[in-house]
Parts: structure tokens; C-alpha cells; sequence
């Protein structure tokens, strides 16, 4: 229900957006051969949420916080194997210490033995199906991003909550929705719009390294916020994968 619900006040926050600048401006909407990538990575990136929350439920947010890095280093794969982008050696050395740190962090340490916990599982689900919705993305960046960011956040919205009403799920009260509205309308709305202009601008791969930033100041804001303890296991992750990451947005000038 929360997902969906983020995704429906980033739509709603975006549509009079949308609706007041039509008159003023022709914007370059997607194309009727095109439909078929904002309709796949719609797919994909509703998926992804619901696999976020269930590996919040069961993994500590700082953990969860650090291993969304991931998305960068699946994102910058597919985008090289798949999708044919240019090939760029900050970007794959950065994935190296990424990758180590984030099999650090993933290994259960409440389980019995070695072994991946299901909440880590989890949220490497929701980084490969962002790293797809990245890469589908970026097929049509070129166009409107207020578009793309309504489409797929509305019909993303829409299909997570009348799933979470089908299996029992109640909305929250008045004054929670407004909050929720109003995240979602700046996480996931405006920021979506963002995030495609990215895309159009420096490419899936890169985009993706700055992103993989951000996971570093949530697991500090878990640490400060929710006092979740510092382990040394998340310490020395922390560290490494901060490396990757910088390594990952560096991009050398050209001689």
C-alpha cells in the first residue's frame, strides 16, 4: 500500500503540472513506436518497490540503504551488454569495491551459517528491476520527462494499491495520505523528472553512479535518525562501497 501510494502522489502532484504548461508549451511527447519502453519499464519499475519493502521488513534500513547501491553496478552491466552503451573504466572499476562491499553488508549475520539473508535478496531484486527500468528509460529520455514521470508513476501507483487492497491492506488515515502524497509527489515525482533529464544527459551508467550516492547518506540518516547500531561489518562496507561510488562518478577531462 505505501508504494503504491508514493507512486500515486508523485502522479497526482505532477498532472497539474502537466495540465497548466500544455497551453504555453508544445512539449515532445513519447511516440506512438515508443510506447512499448514506457509501458516495460513501468513494468518494472513497479516491481521493484514491492521487493523494497519486503526486504525493509525483514533487513535493517541501514543495510537496505547500503546494498540499493547494487542498482548502480547491475544498471551499468545491462547498459553495456544490452543496451550497447559506451563502455566507461571509472564506472567499471568503481564496480569492483561496490560489489565487494555489498556481499559484505548482504551476508546474514542472524541466520545460522553463512548465507544470503531473504531481505538482502530482496533488495537485489529491486535494484536489478530499477537497473531494467533505468535502461528501458532510457530509450525514450528524449522525450517530455514531466510525461514519462506521470505515466509511470500513475499507473504504477494504481496497480500497487489495488493490489494491496486485494490482499487486505487499509489506507491510512487522512492526514498520514497527505503525507505520503506530498513524499511521493518530491521522491518520486519531481525527482523521477530528474532522473530522466539524467538519463538524456550523461547516460544510464553514470546516471545510475551519482545515484548510488545517495543509499551512502540514508544508511548515515538511519544511524543518526533511528539509532541503528554501527557495526564494523557496516563500517568497512560503508567505506568501500563509498570508493566504488566516488570512483563511479568520477569522469576524467579529455585531453
Amino acid at each position: 500500500m505505501l508504494a503504491g501510494l508514493l507512486f500515486l502522489g508523485g502522479g497526482c502532484g505532477l498532472l497539474p503540472i502537466v495540465l497548466l504548461r500544455h497551453p504555453f508549451q508544445k512539449p515532445d511527447y513519447v511516440q506512438s513506436g515508443e510506447w512499448r519502453w514506457v509501458w516495460s519499464s513501468t513494468l518494472a519499475g513497479g516491481i521493484a518497490p514491492i521487493l523494497l519493502m519486503v526486504g525493509l521488513s525483514t533487513a535493517s534500513a541501514s543495510s537496505v540503504a547500503l546494498l540499493l547501491n547494487f542498482e548502480a553496478v547491475f544498471t551499468a552491466i545491462l547498459a553495456w551488454t544490452v543496451f550497447r552503451e559506451r563502455w566507461q573504466w571509472p564506472v567499471f572499476l568503481g564496480i569492483i569495491p561496490i560489489t565487494v562491499g555489498g556481499i559484505l553488508l548482504s551476508q546474514s549475520t542472524e541466520a545460522k551459517g553463512a548465507g544470503w539473508s531473504w531481505g538482502s535478496l530482496a533488495v537485489l531484486g529491486t535494484c536489478l528491476a530499477w537497473a531494467i527500468d533505468s535502461n528501458l528509460t532510457f530509450r525514450v529520455s528524449h522525450r517530455d520527462p514531466f510525461q514519462i514521470a506521470l505515466i509511470k508513476n500513475g499507473v504504477a501507483g494504481i496497480v500497487n494499491v489495488a493490489i494491496a487492497s486485494l490482499i487486505g491492506q487499509q489506507f491510512p488515515d487522512g492526514s498520514t495520505l497527505i503525507q505520503i502524497g506530498g513524499v511521493g509527489f518530491l521522491c518520486y515525482g519531481l525527482t523521477y523528472c530528474c532522473f530522466v533529464l539524467a538519463l538524456r544527459c550523461i547516460g544510464s551508467s553514470r546516471t545510475a553512479a551519482f545515484f548510488a550516492l545517495a543509499p551512502l547518506v540514508g544508511s548515515a540518516i538511519a544511524v543518526v535518525v533511528l539509532h541503528e547500531t554501527v557495526t564494523a561489518g557496516v563500517a568497512i562496507a560503508a567505506l568501500i562501497m563509498t570508493g566504488g561510488a566516488l570512483l563511479c562518478a568520477w569522469e576524467p577531462q579529455a585531453r
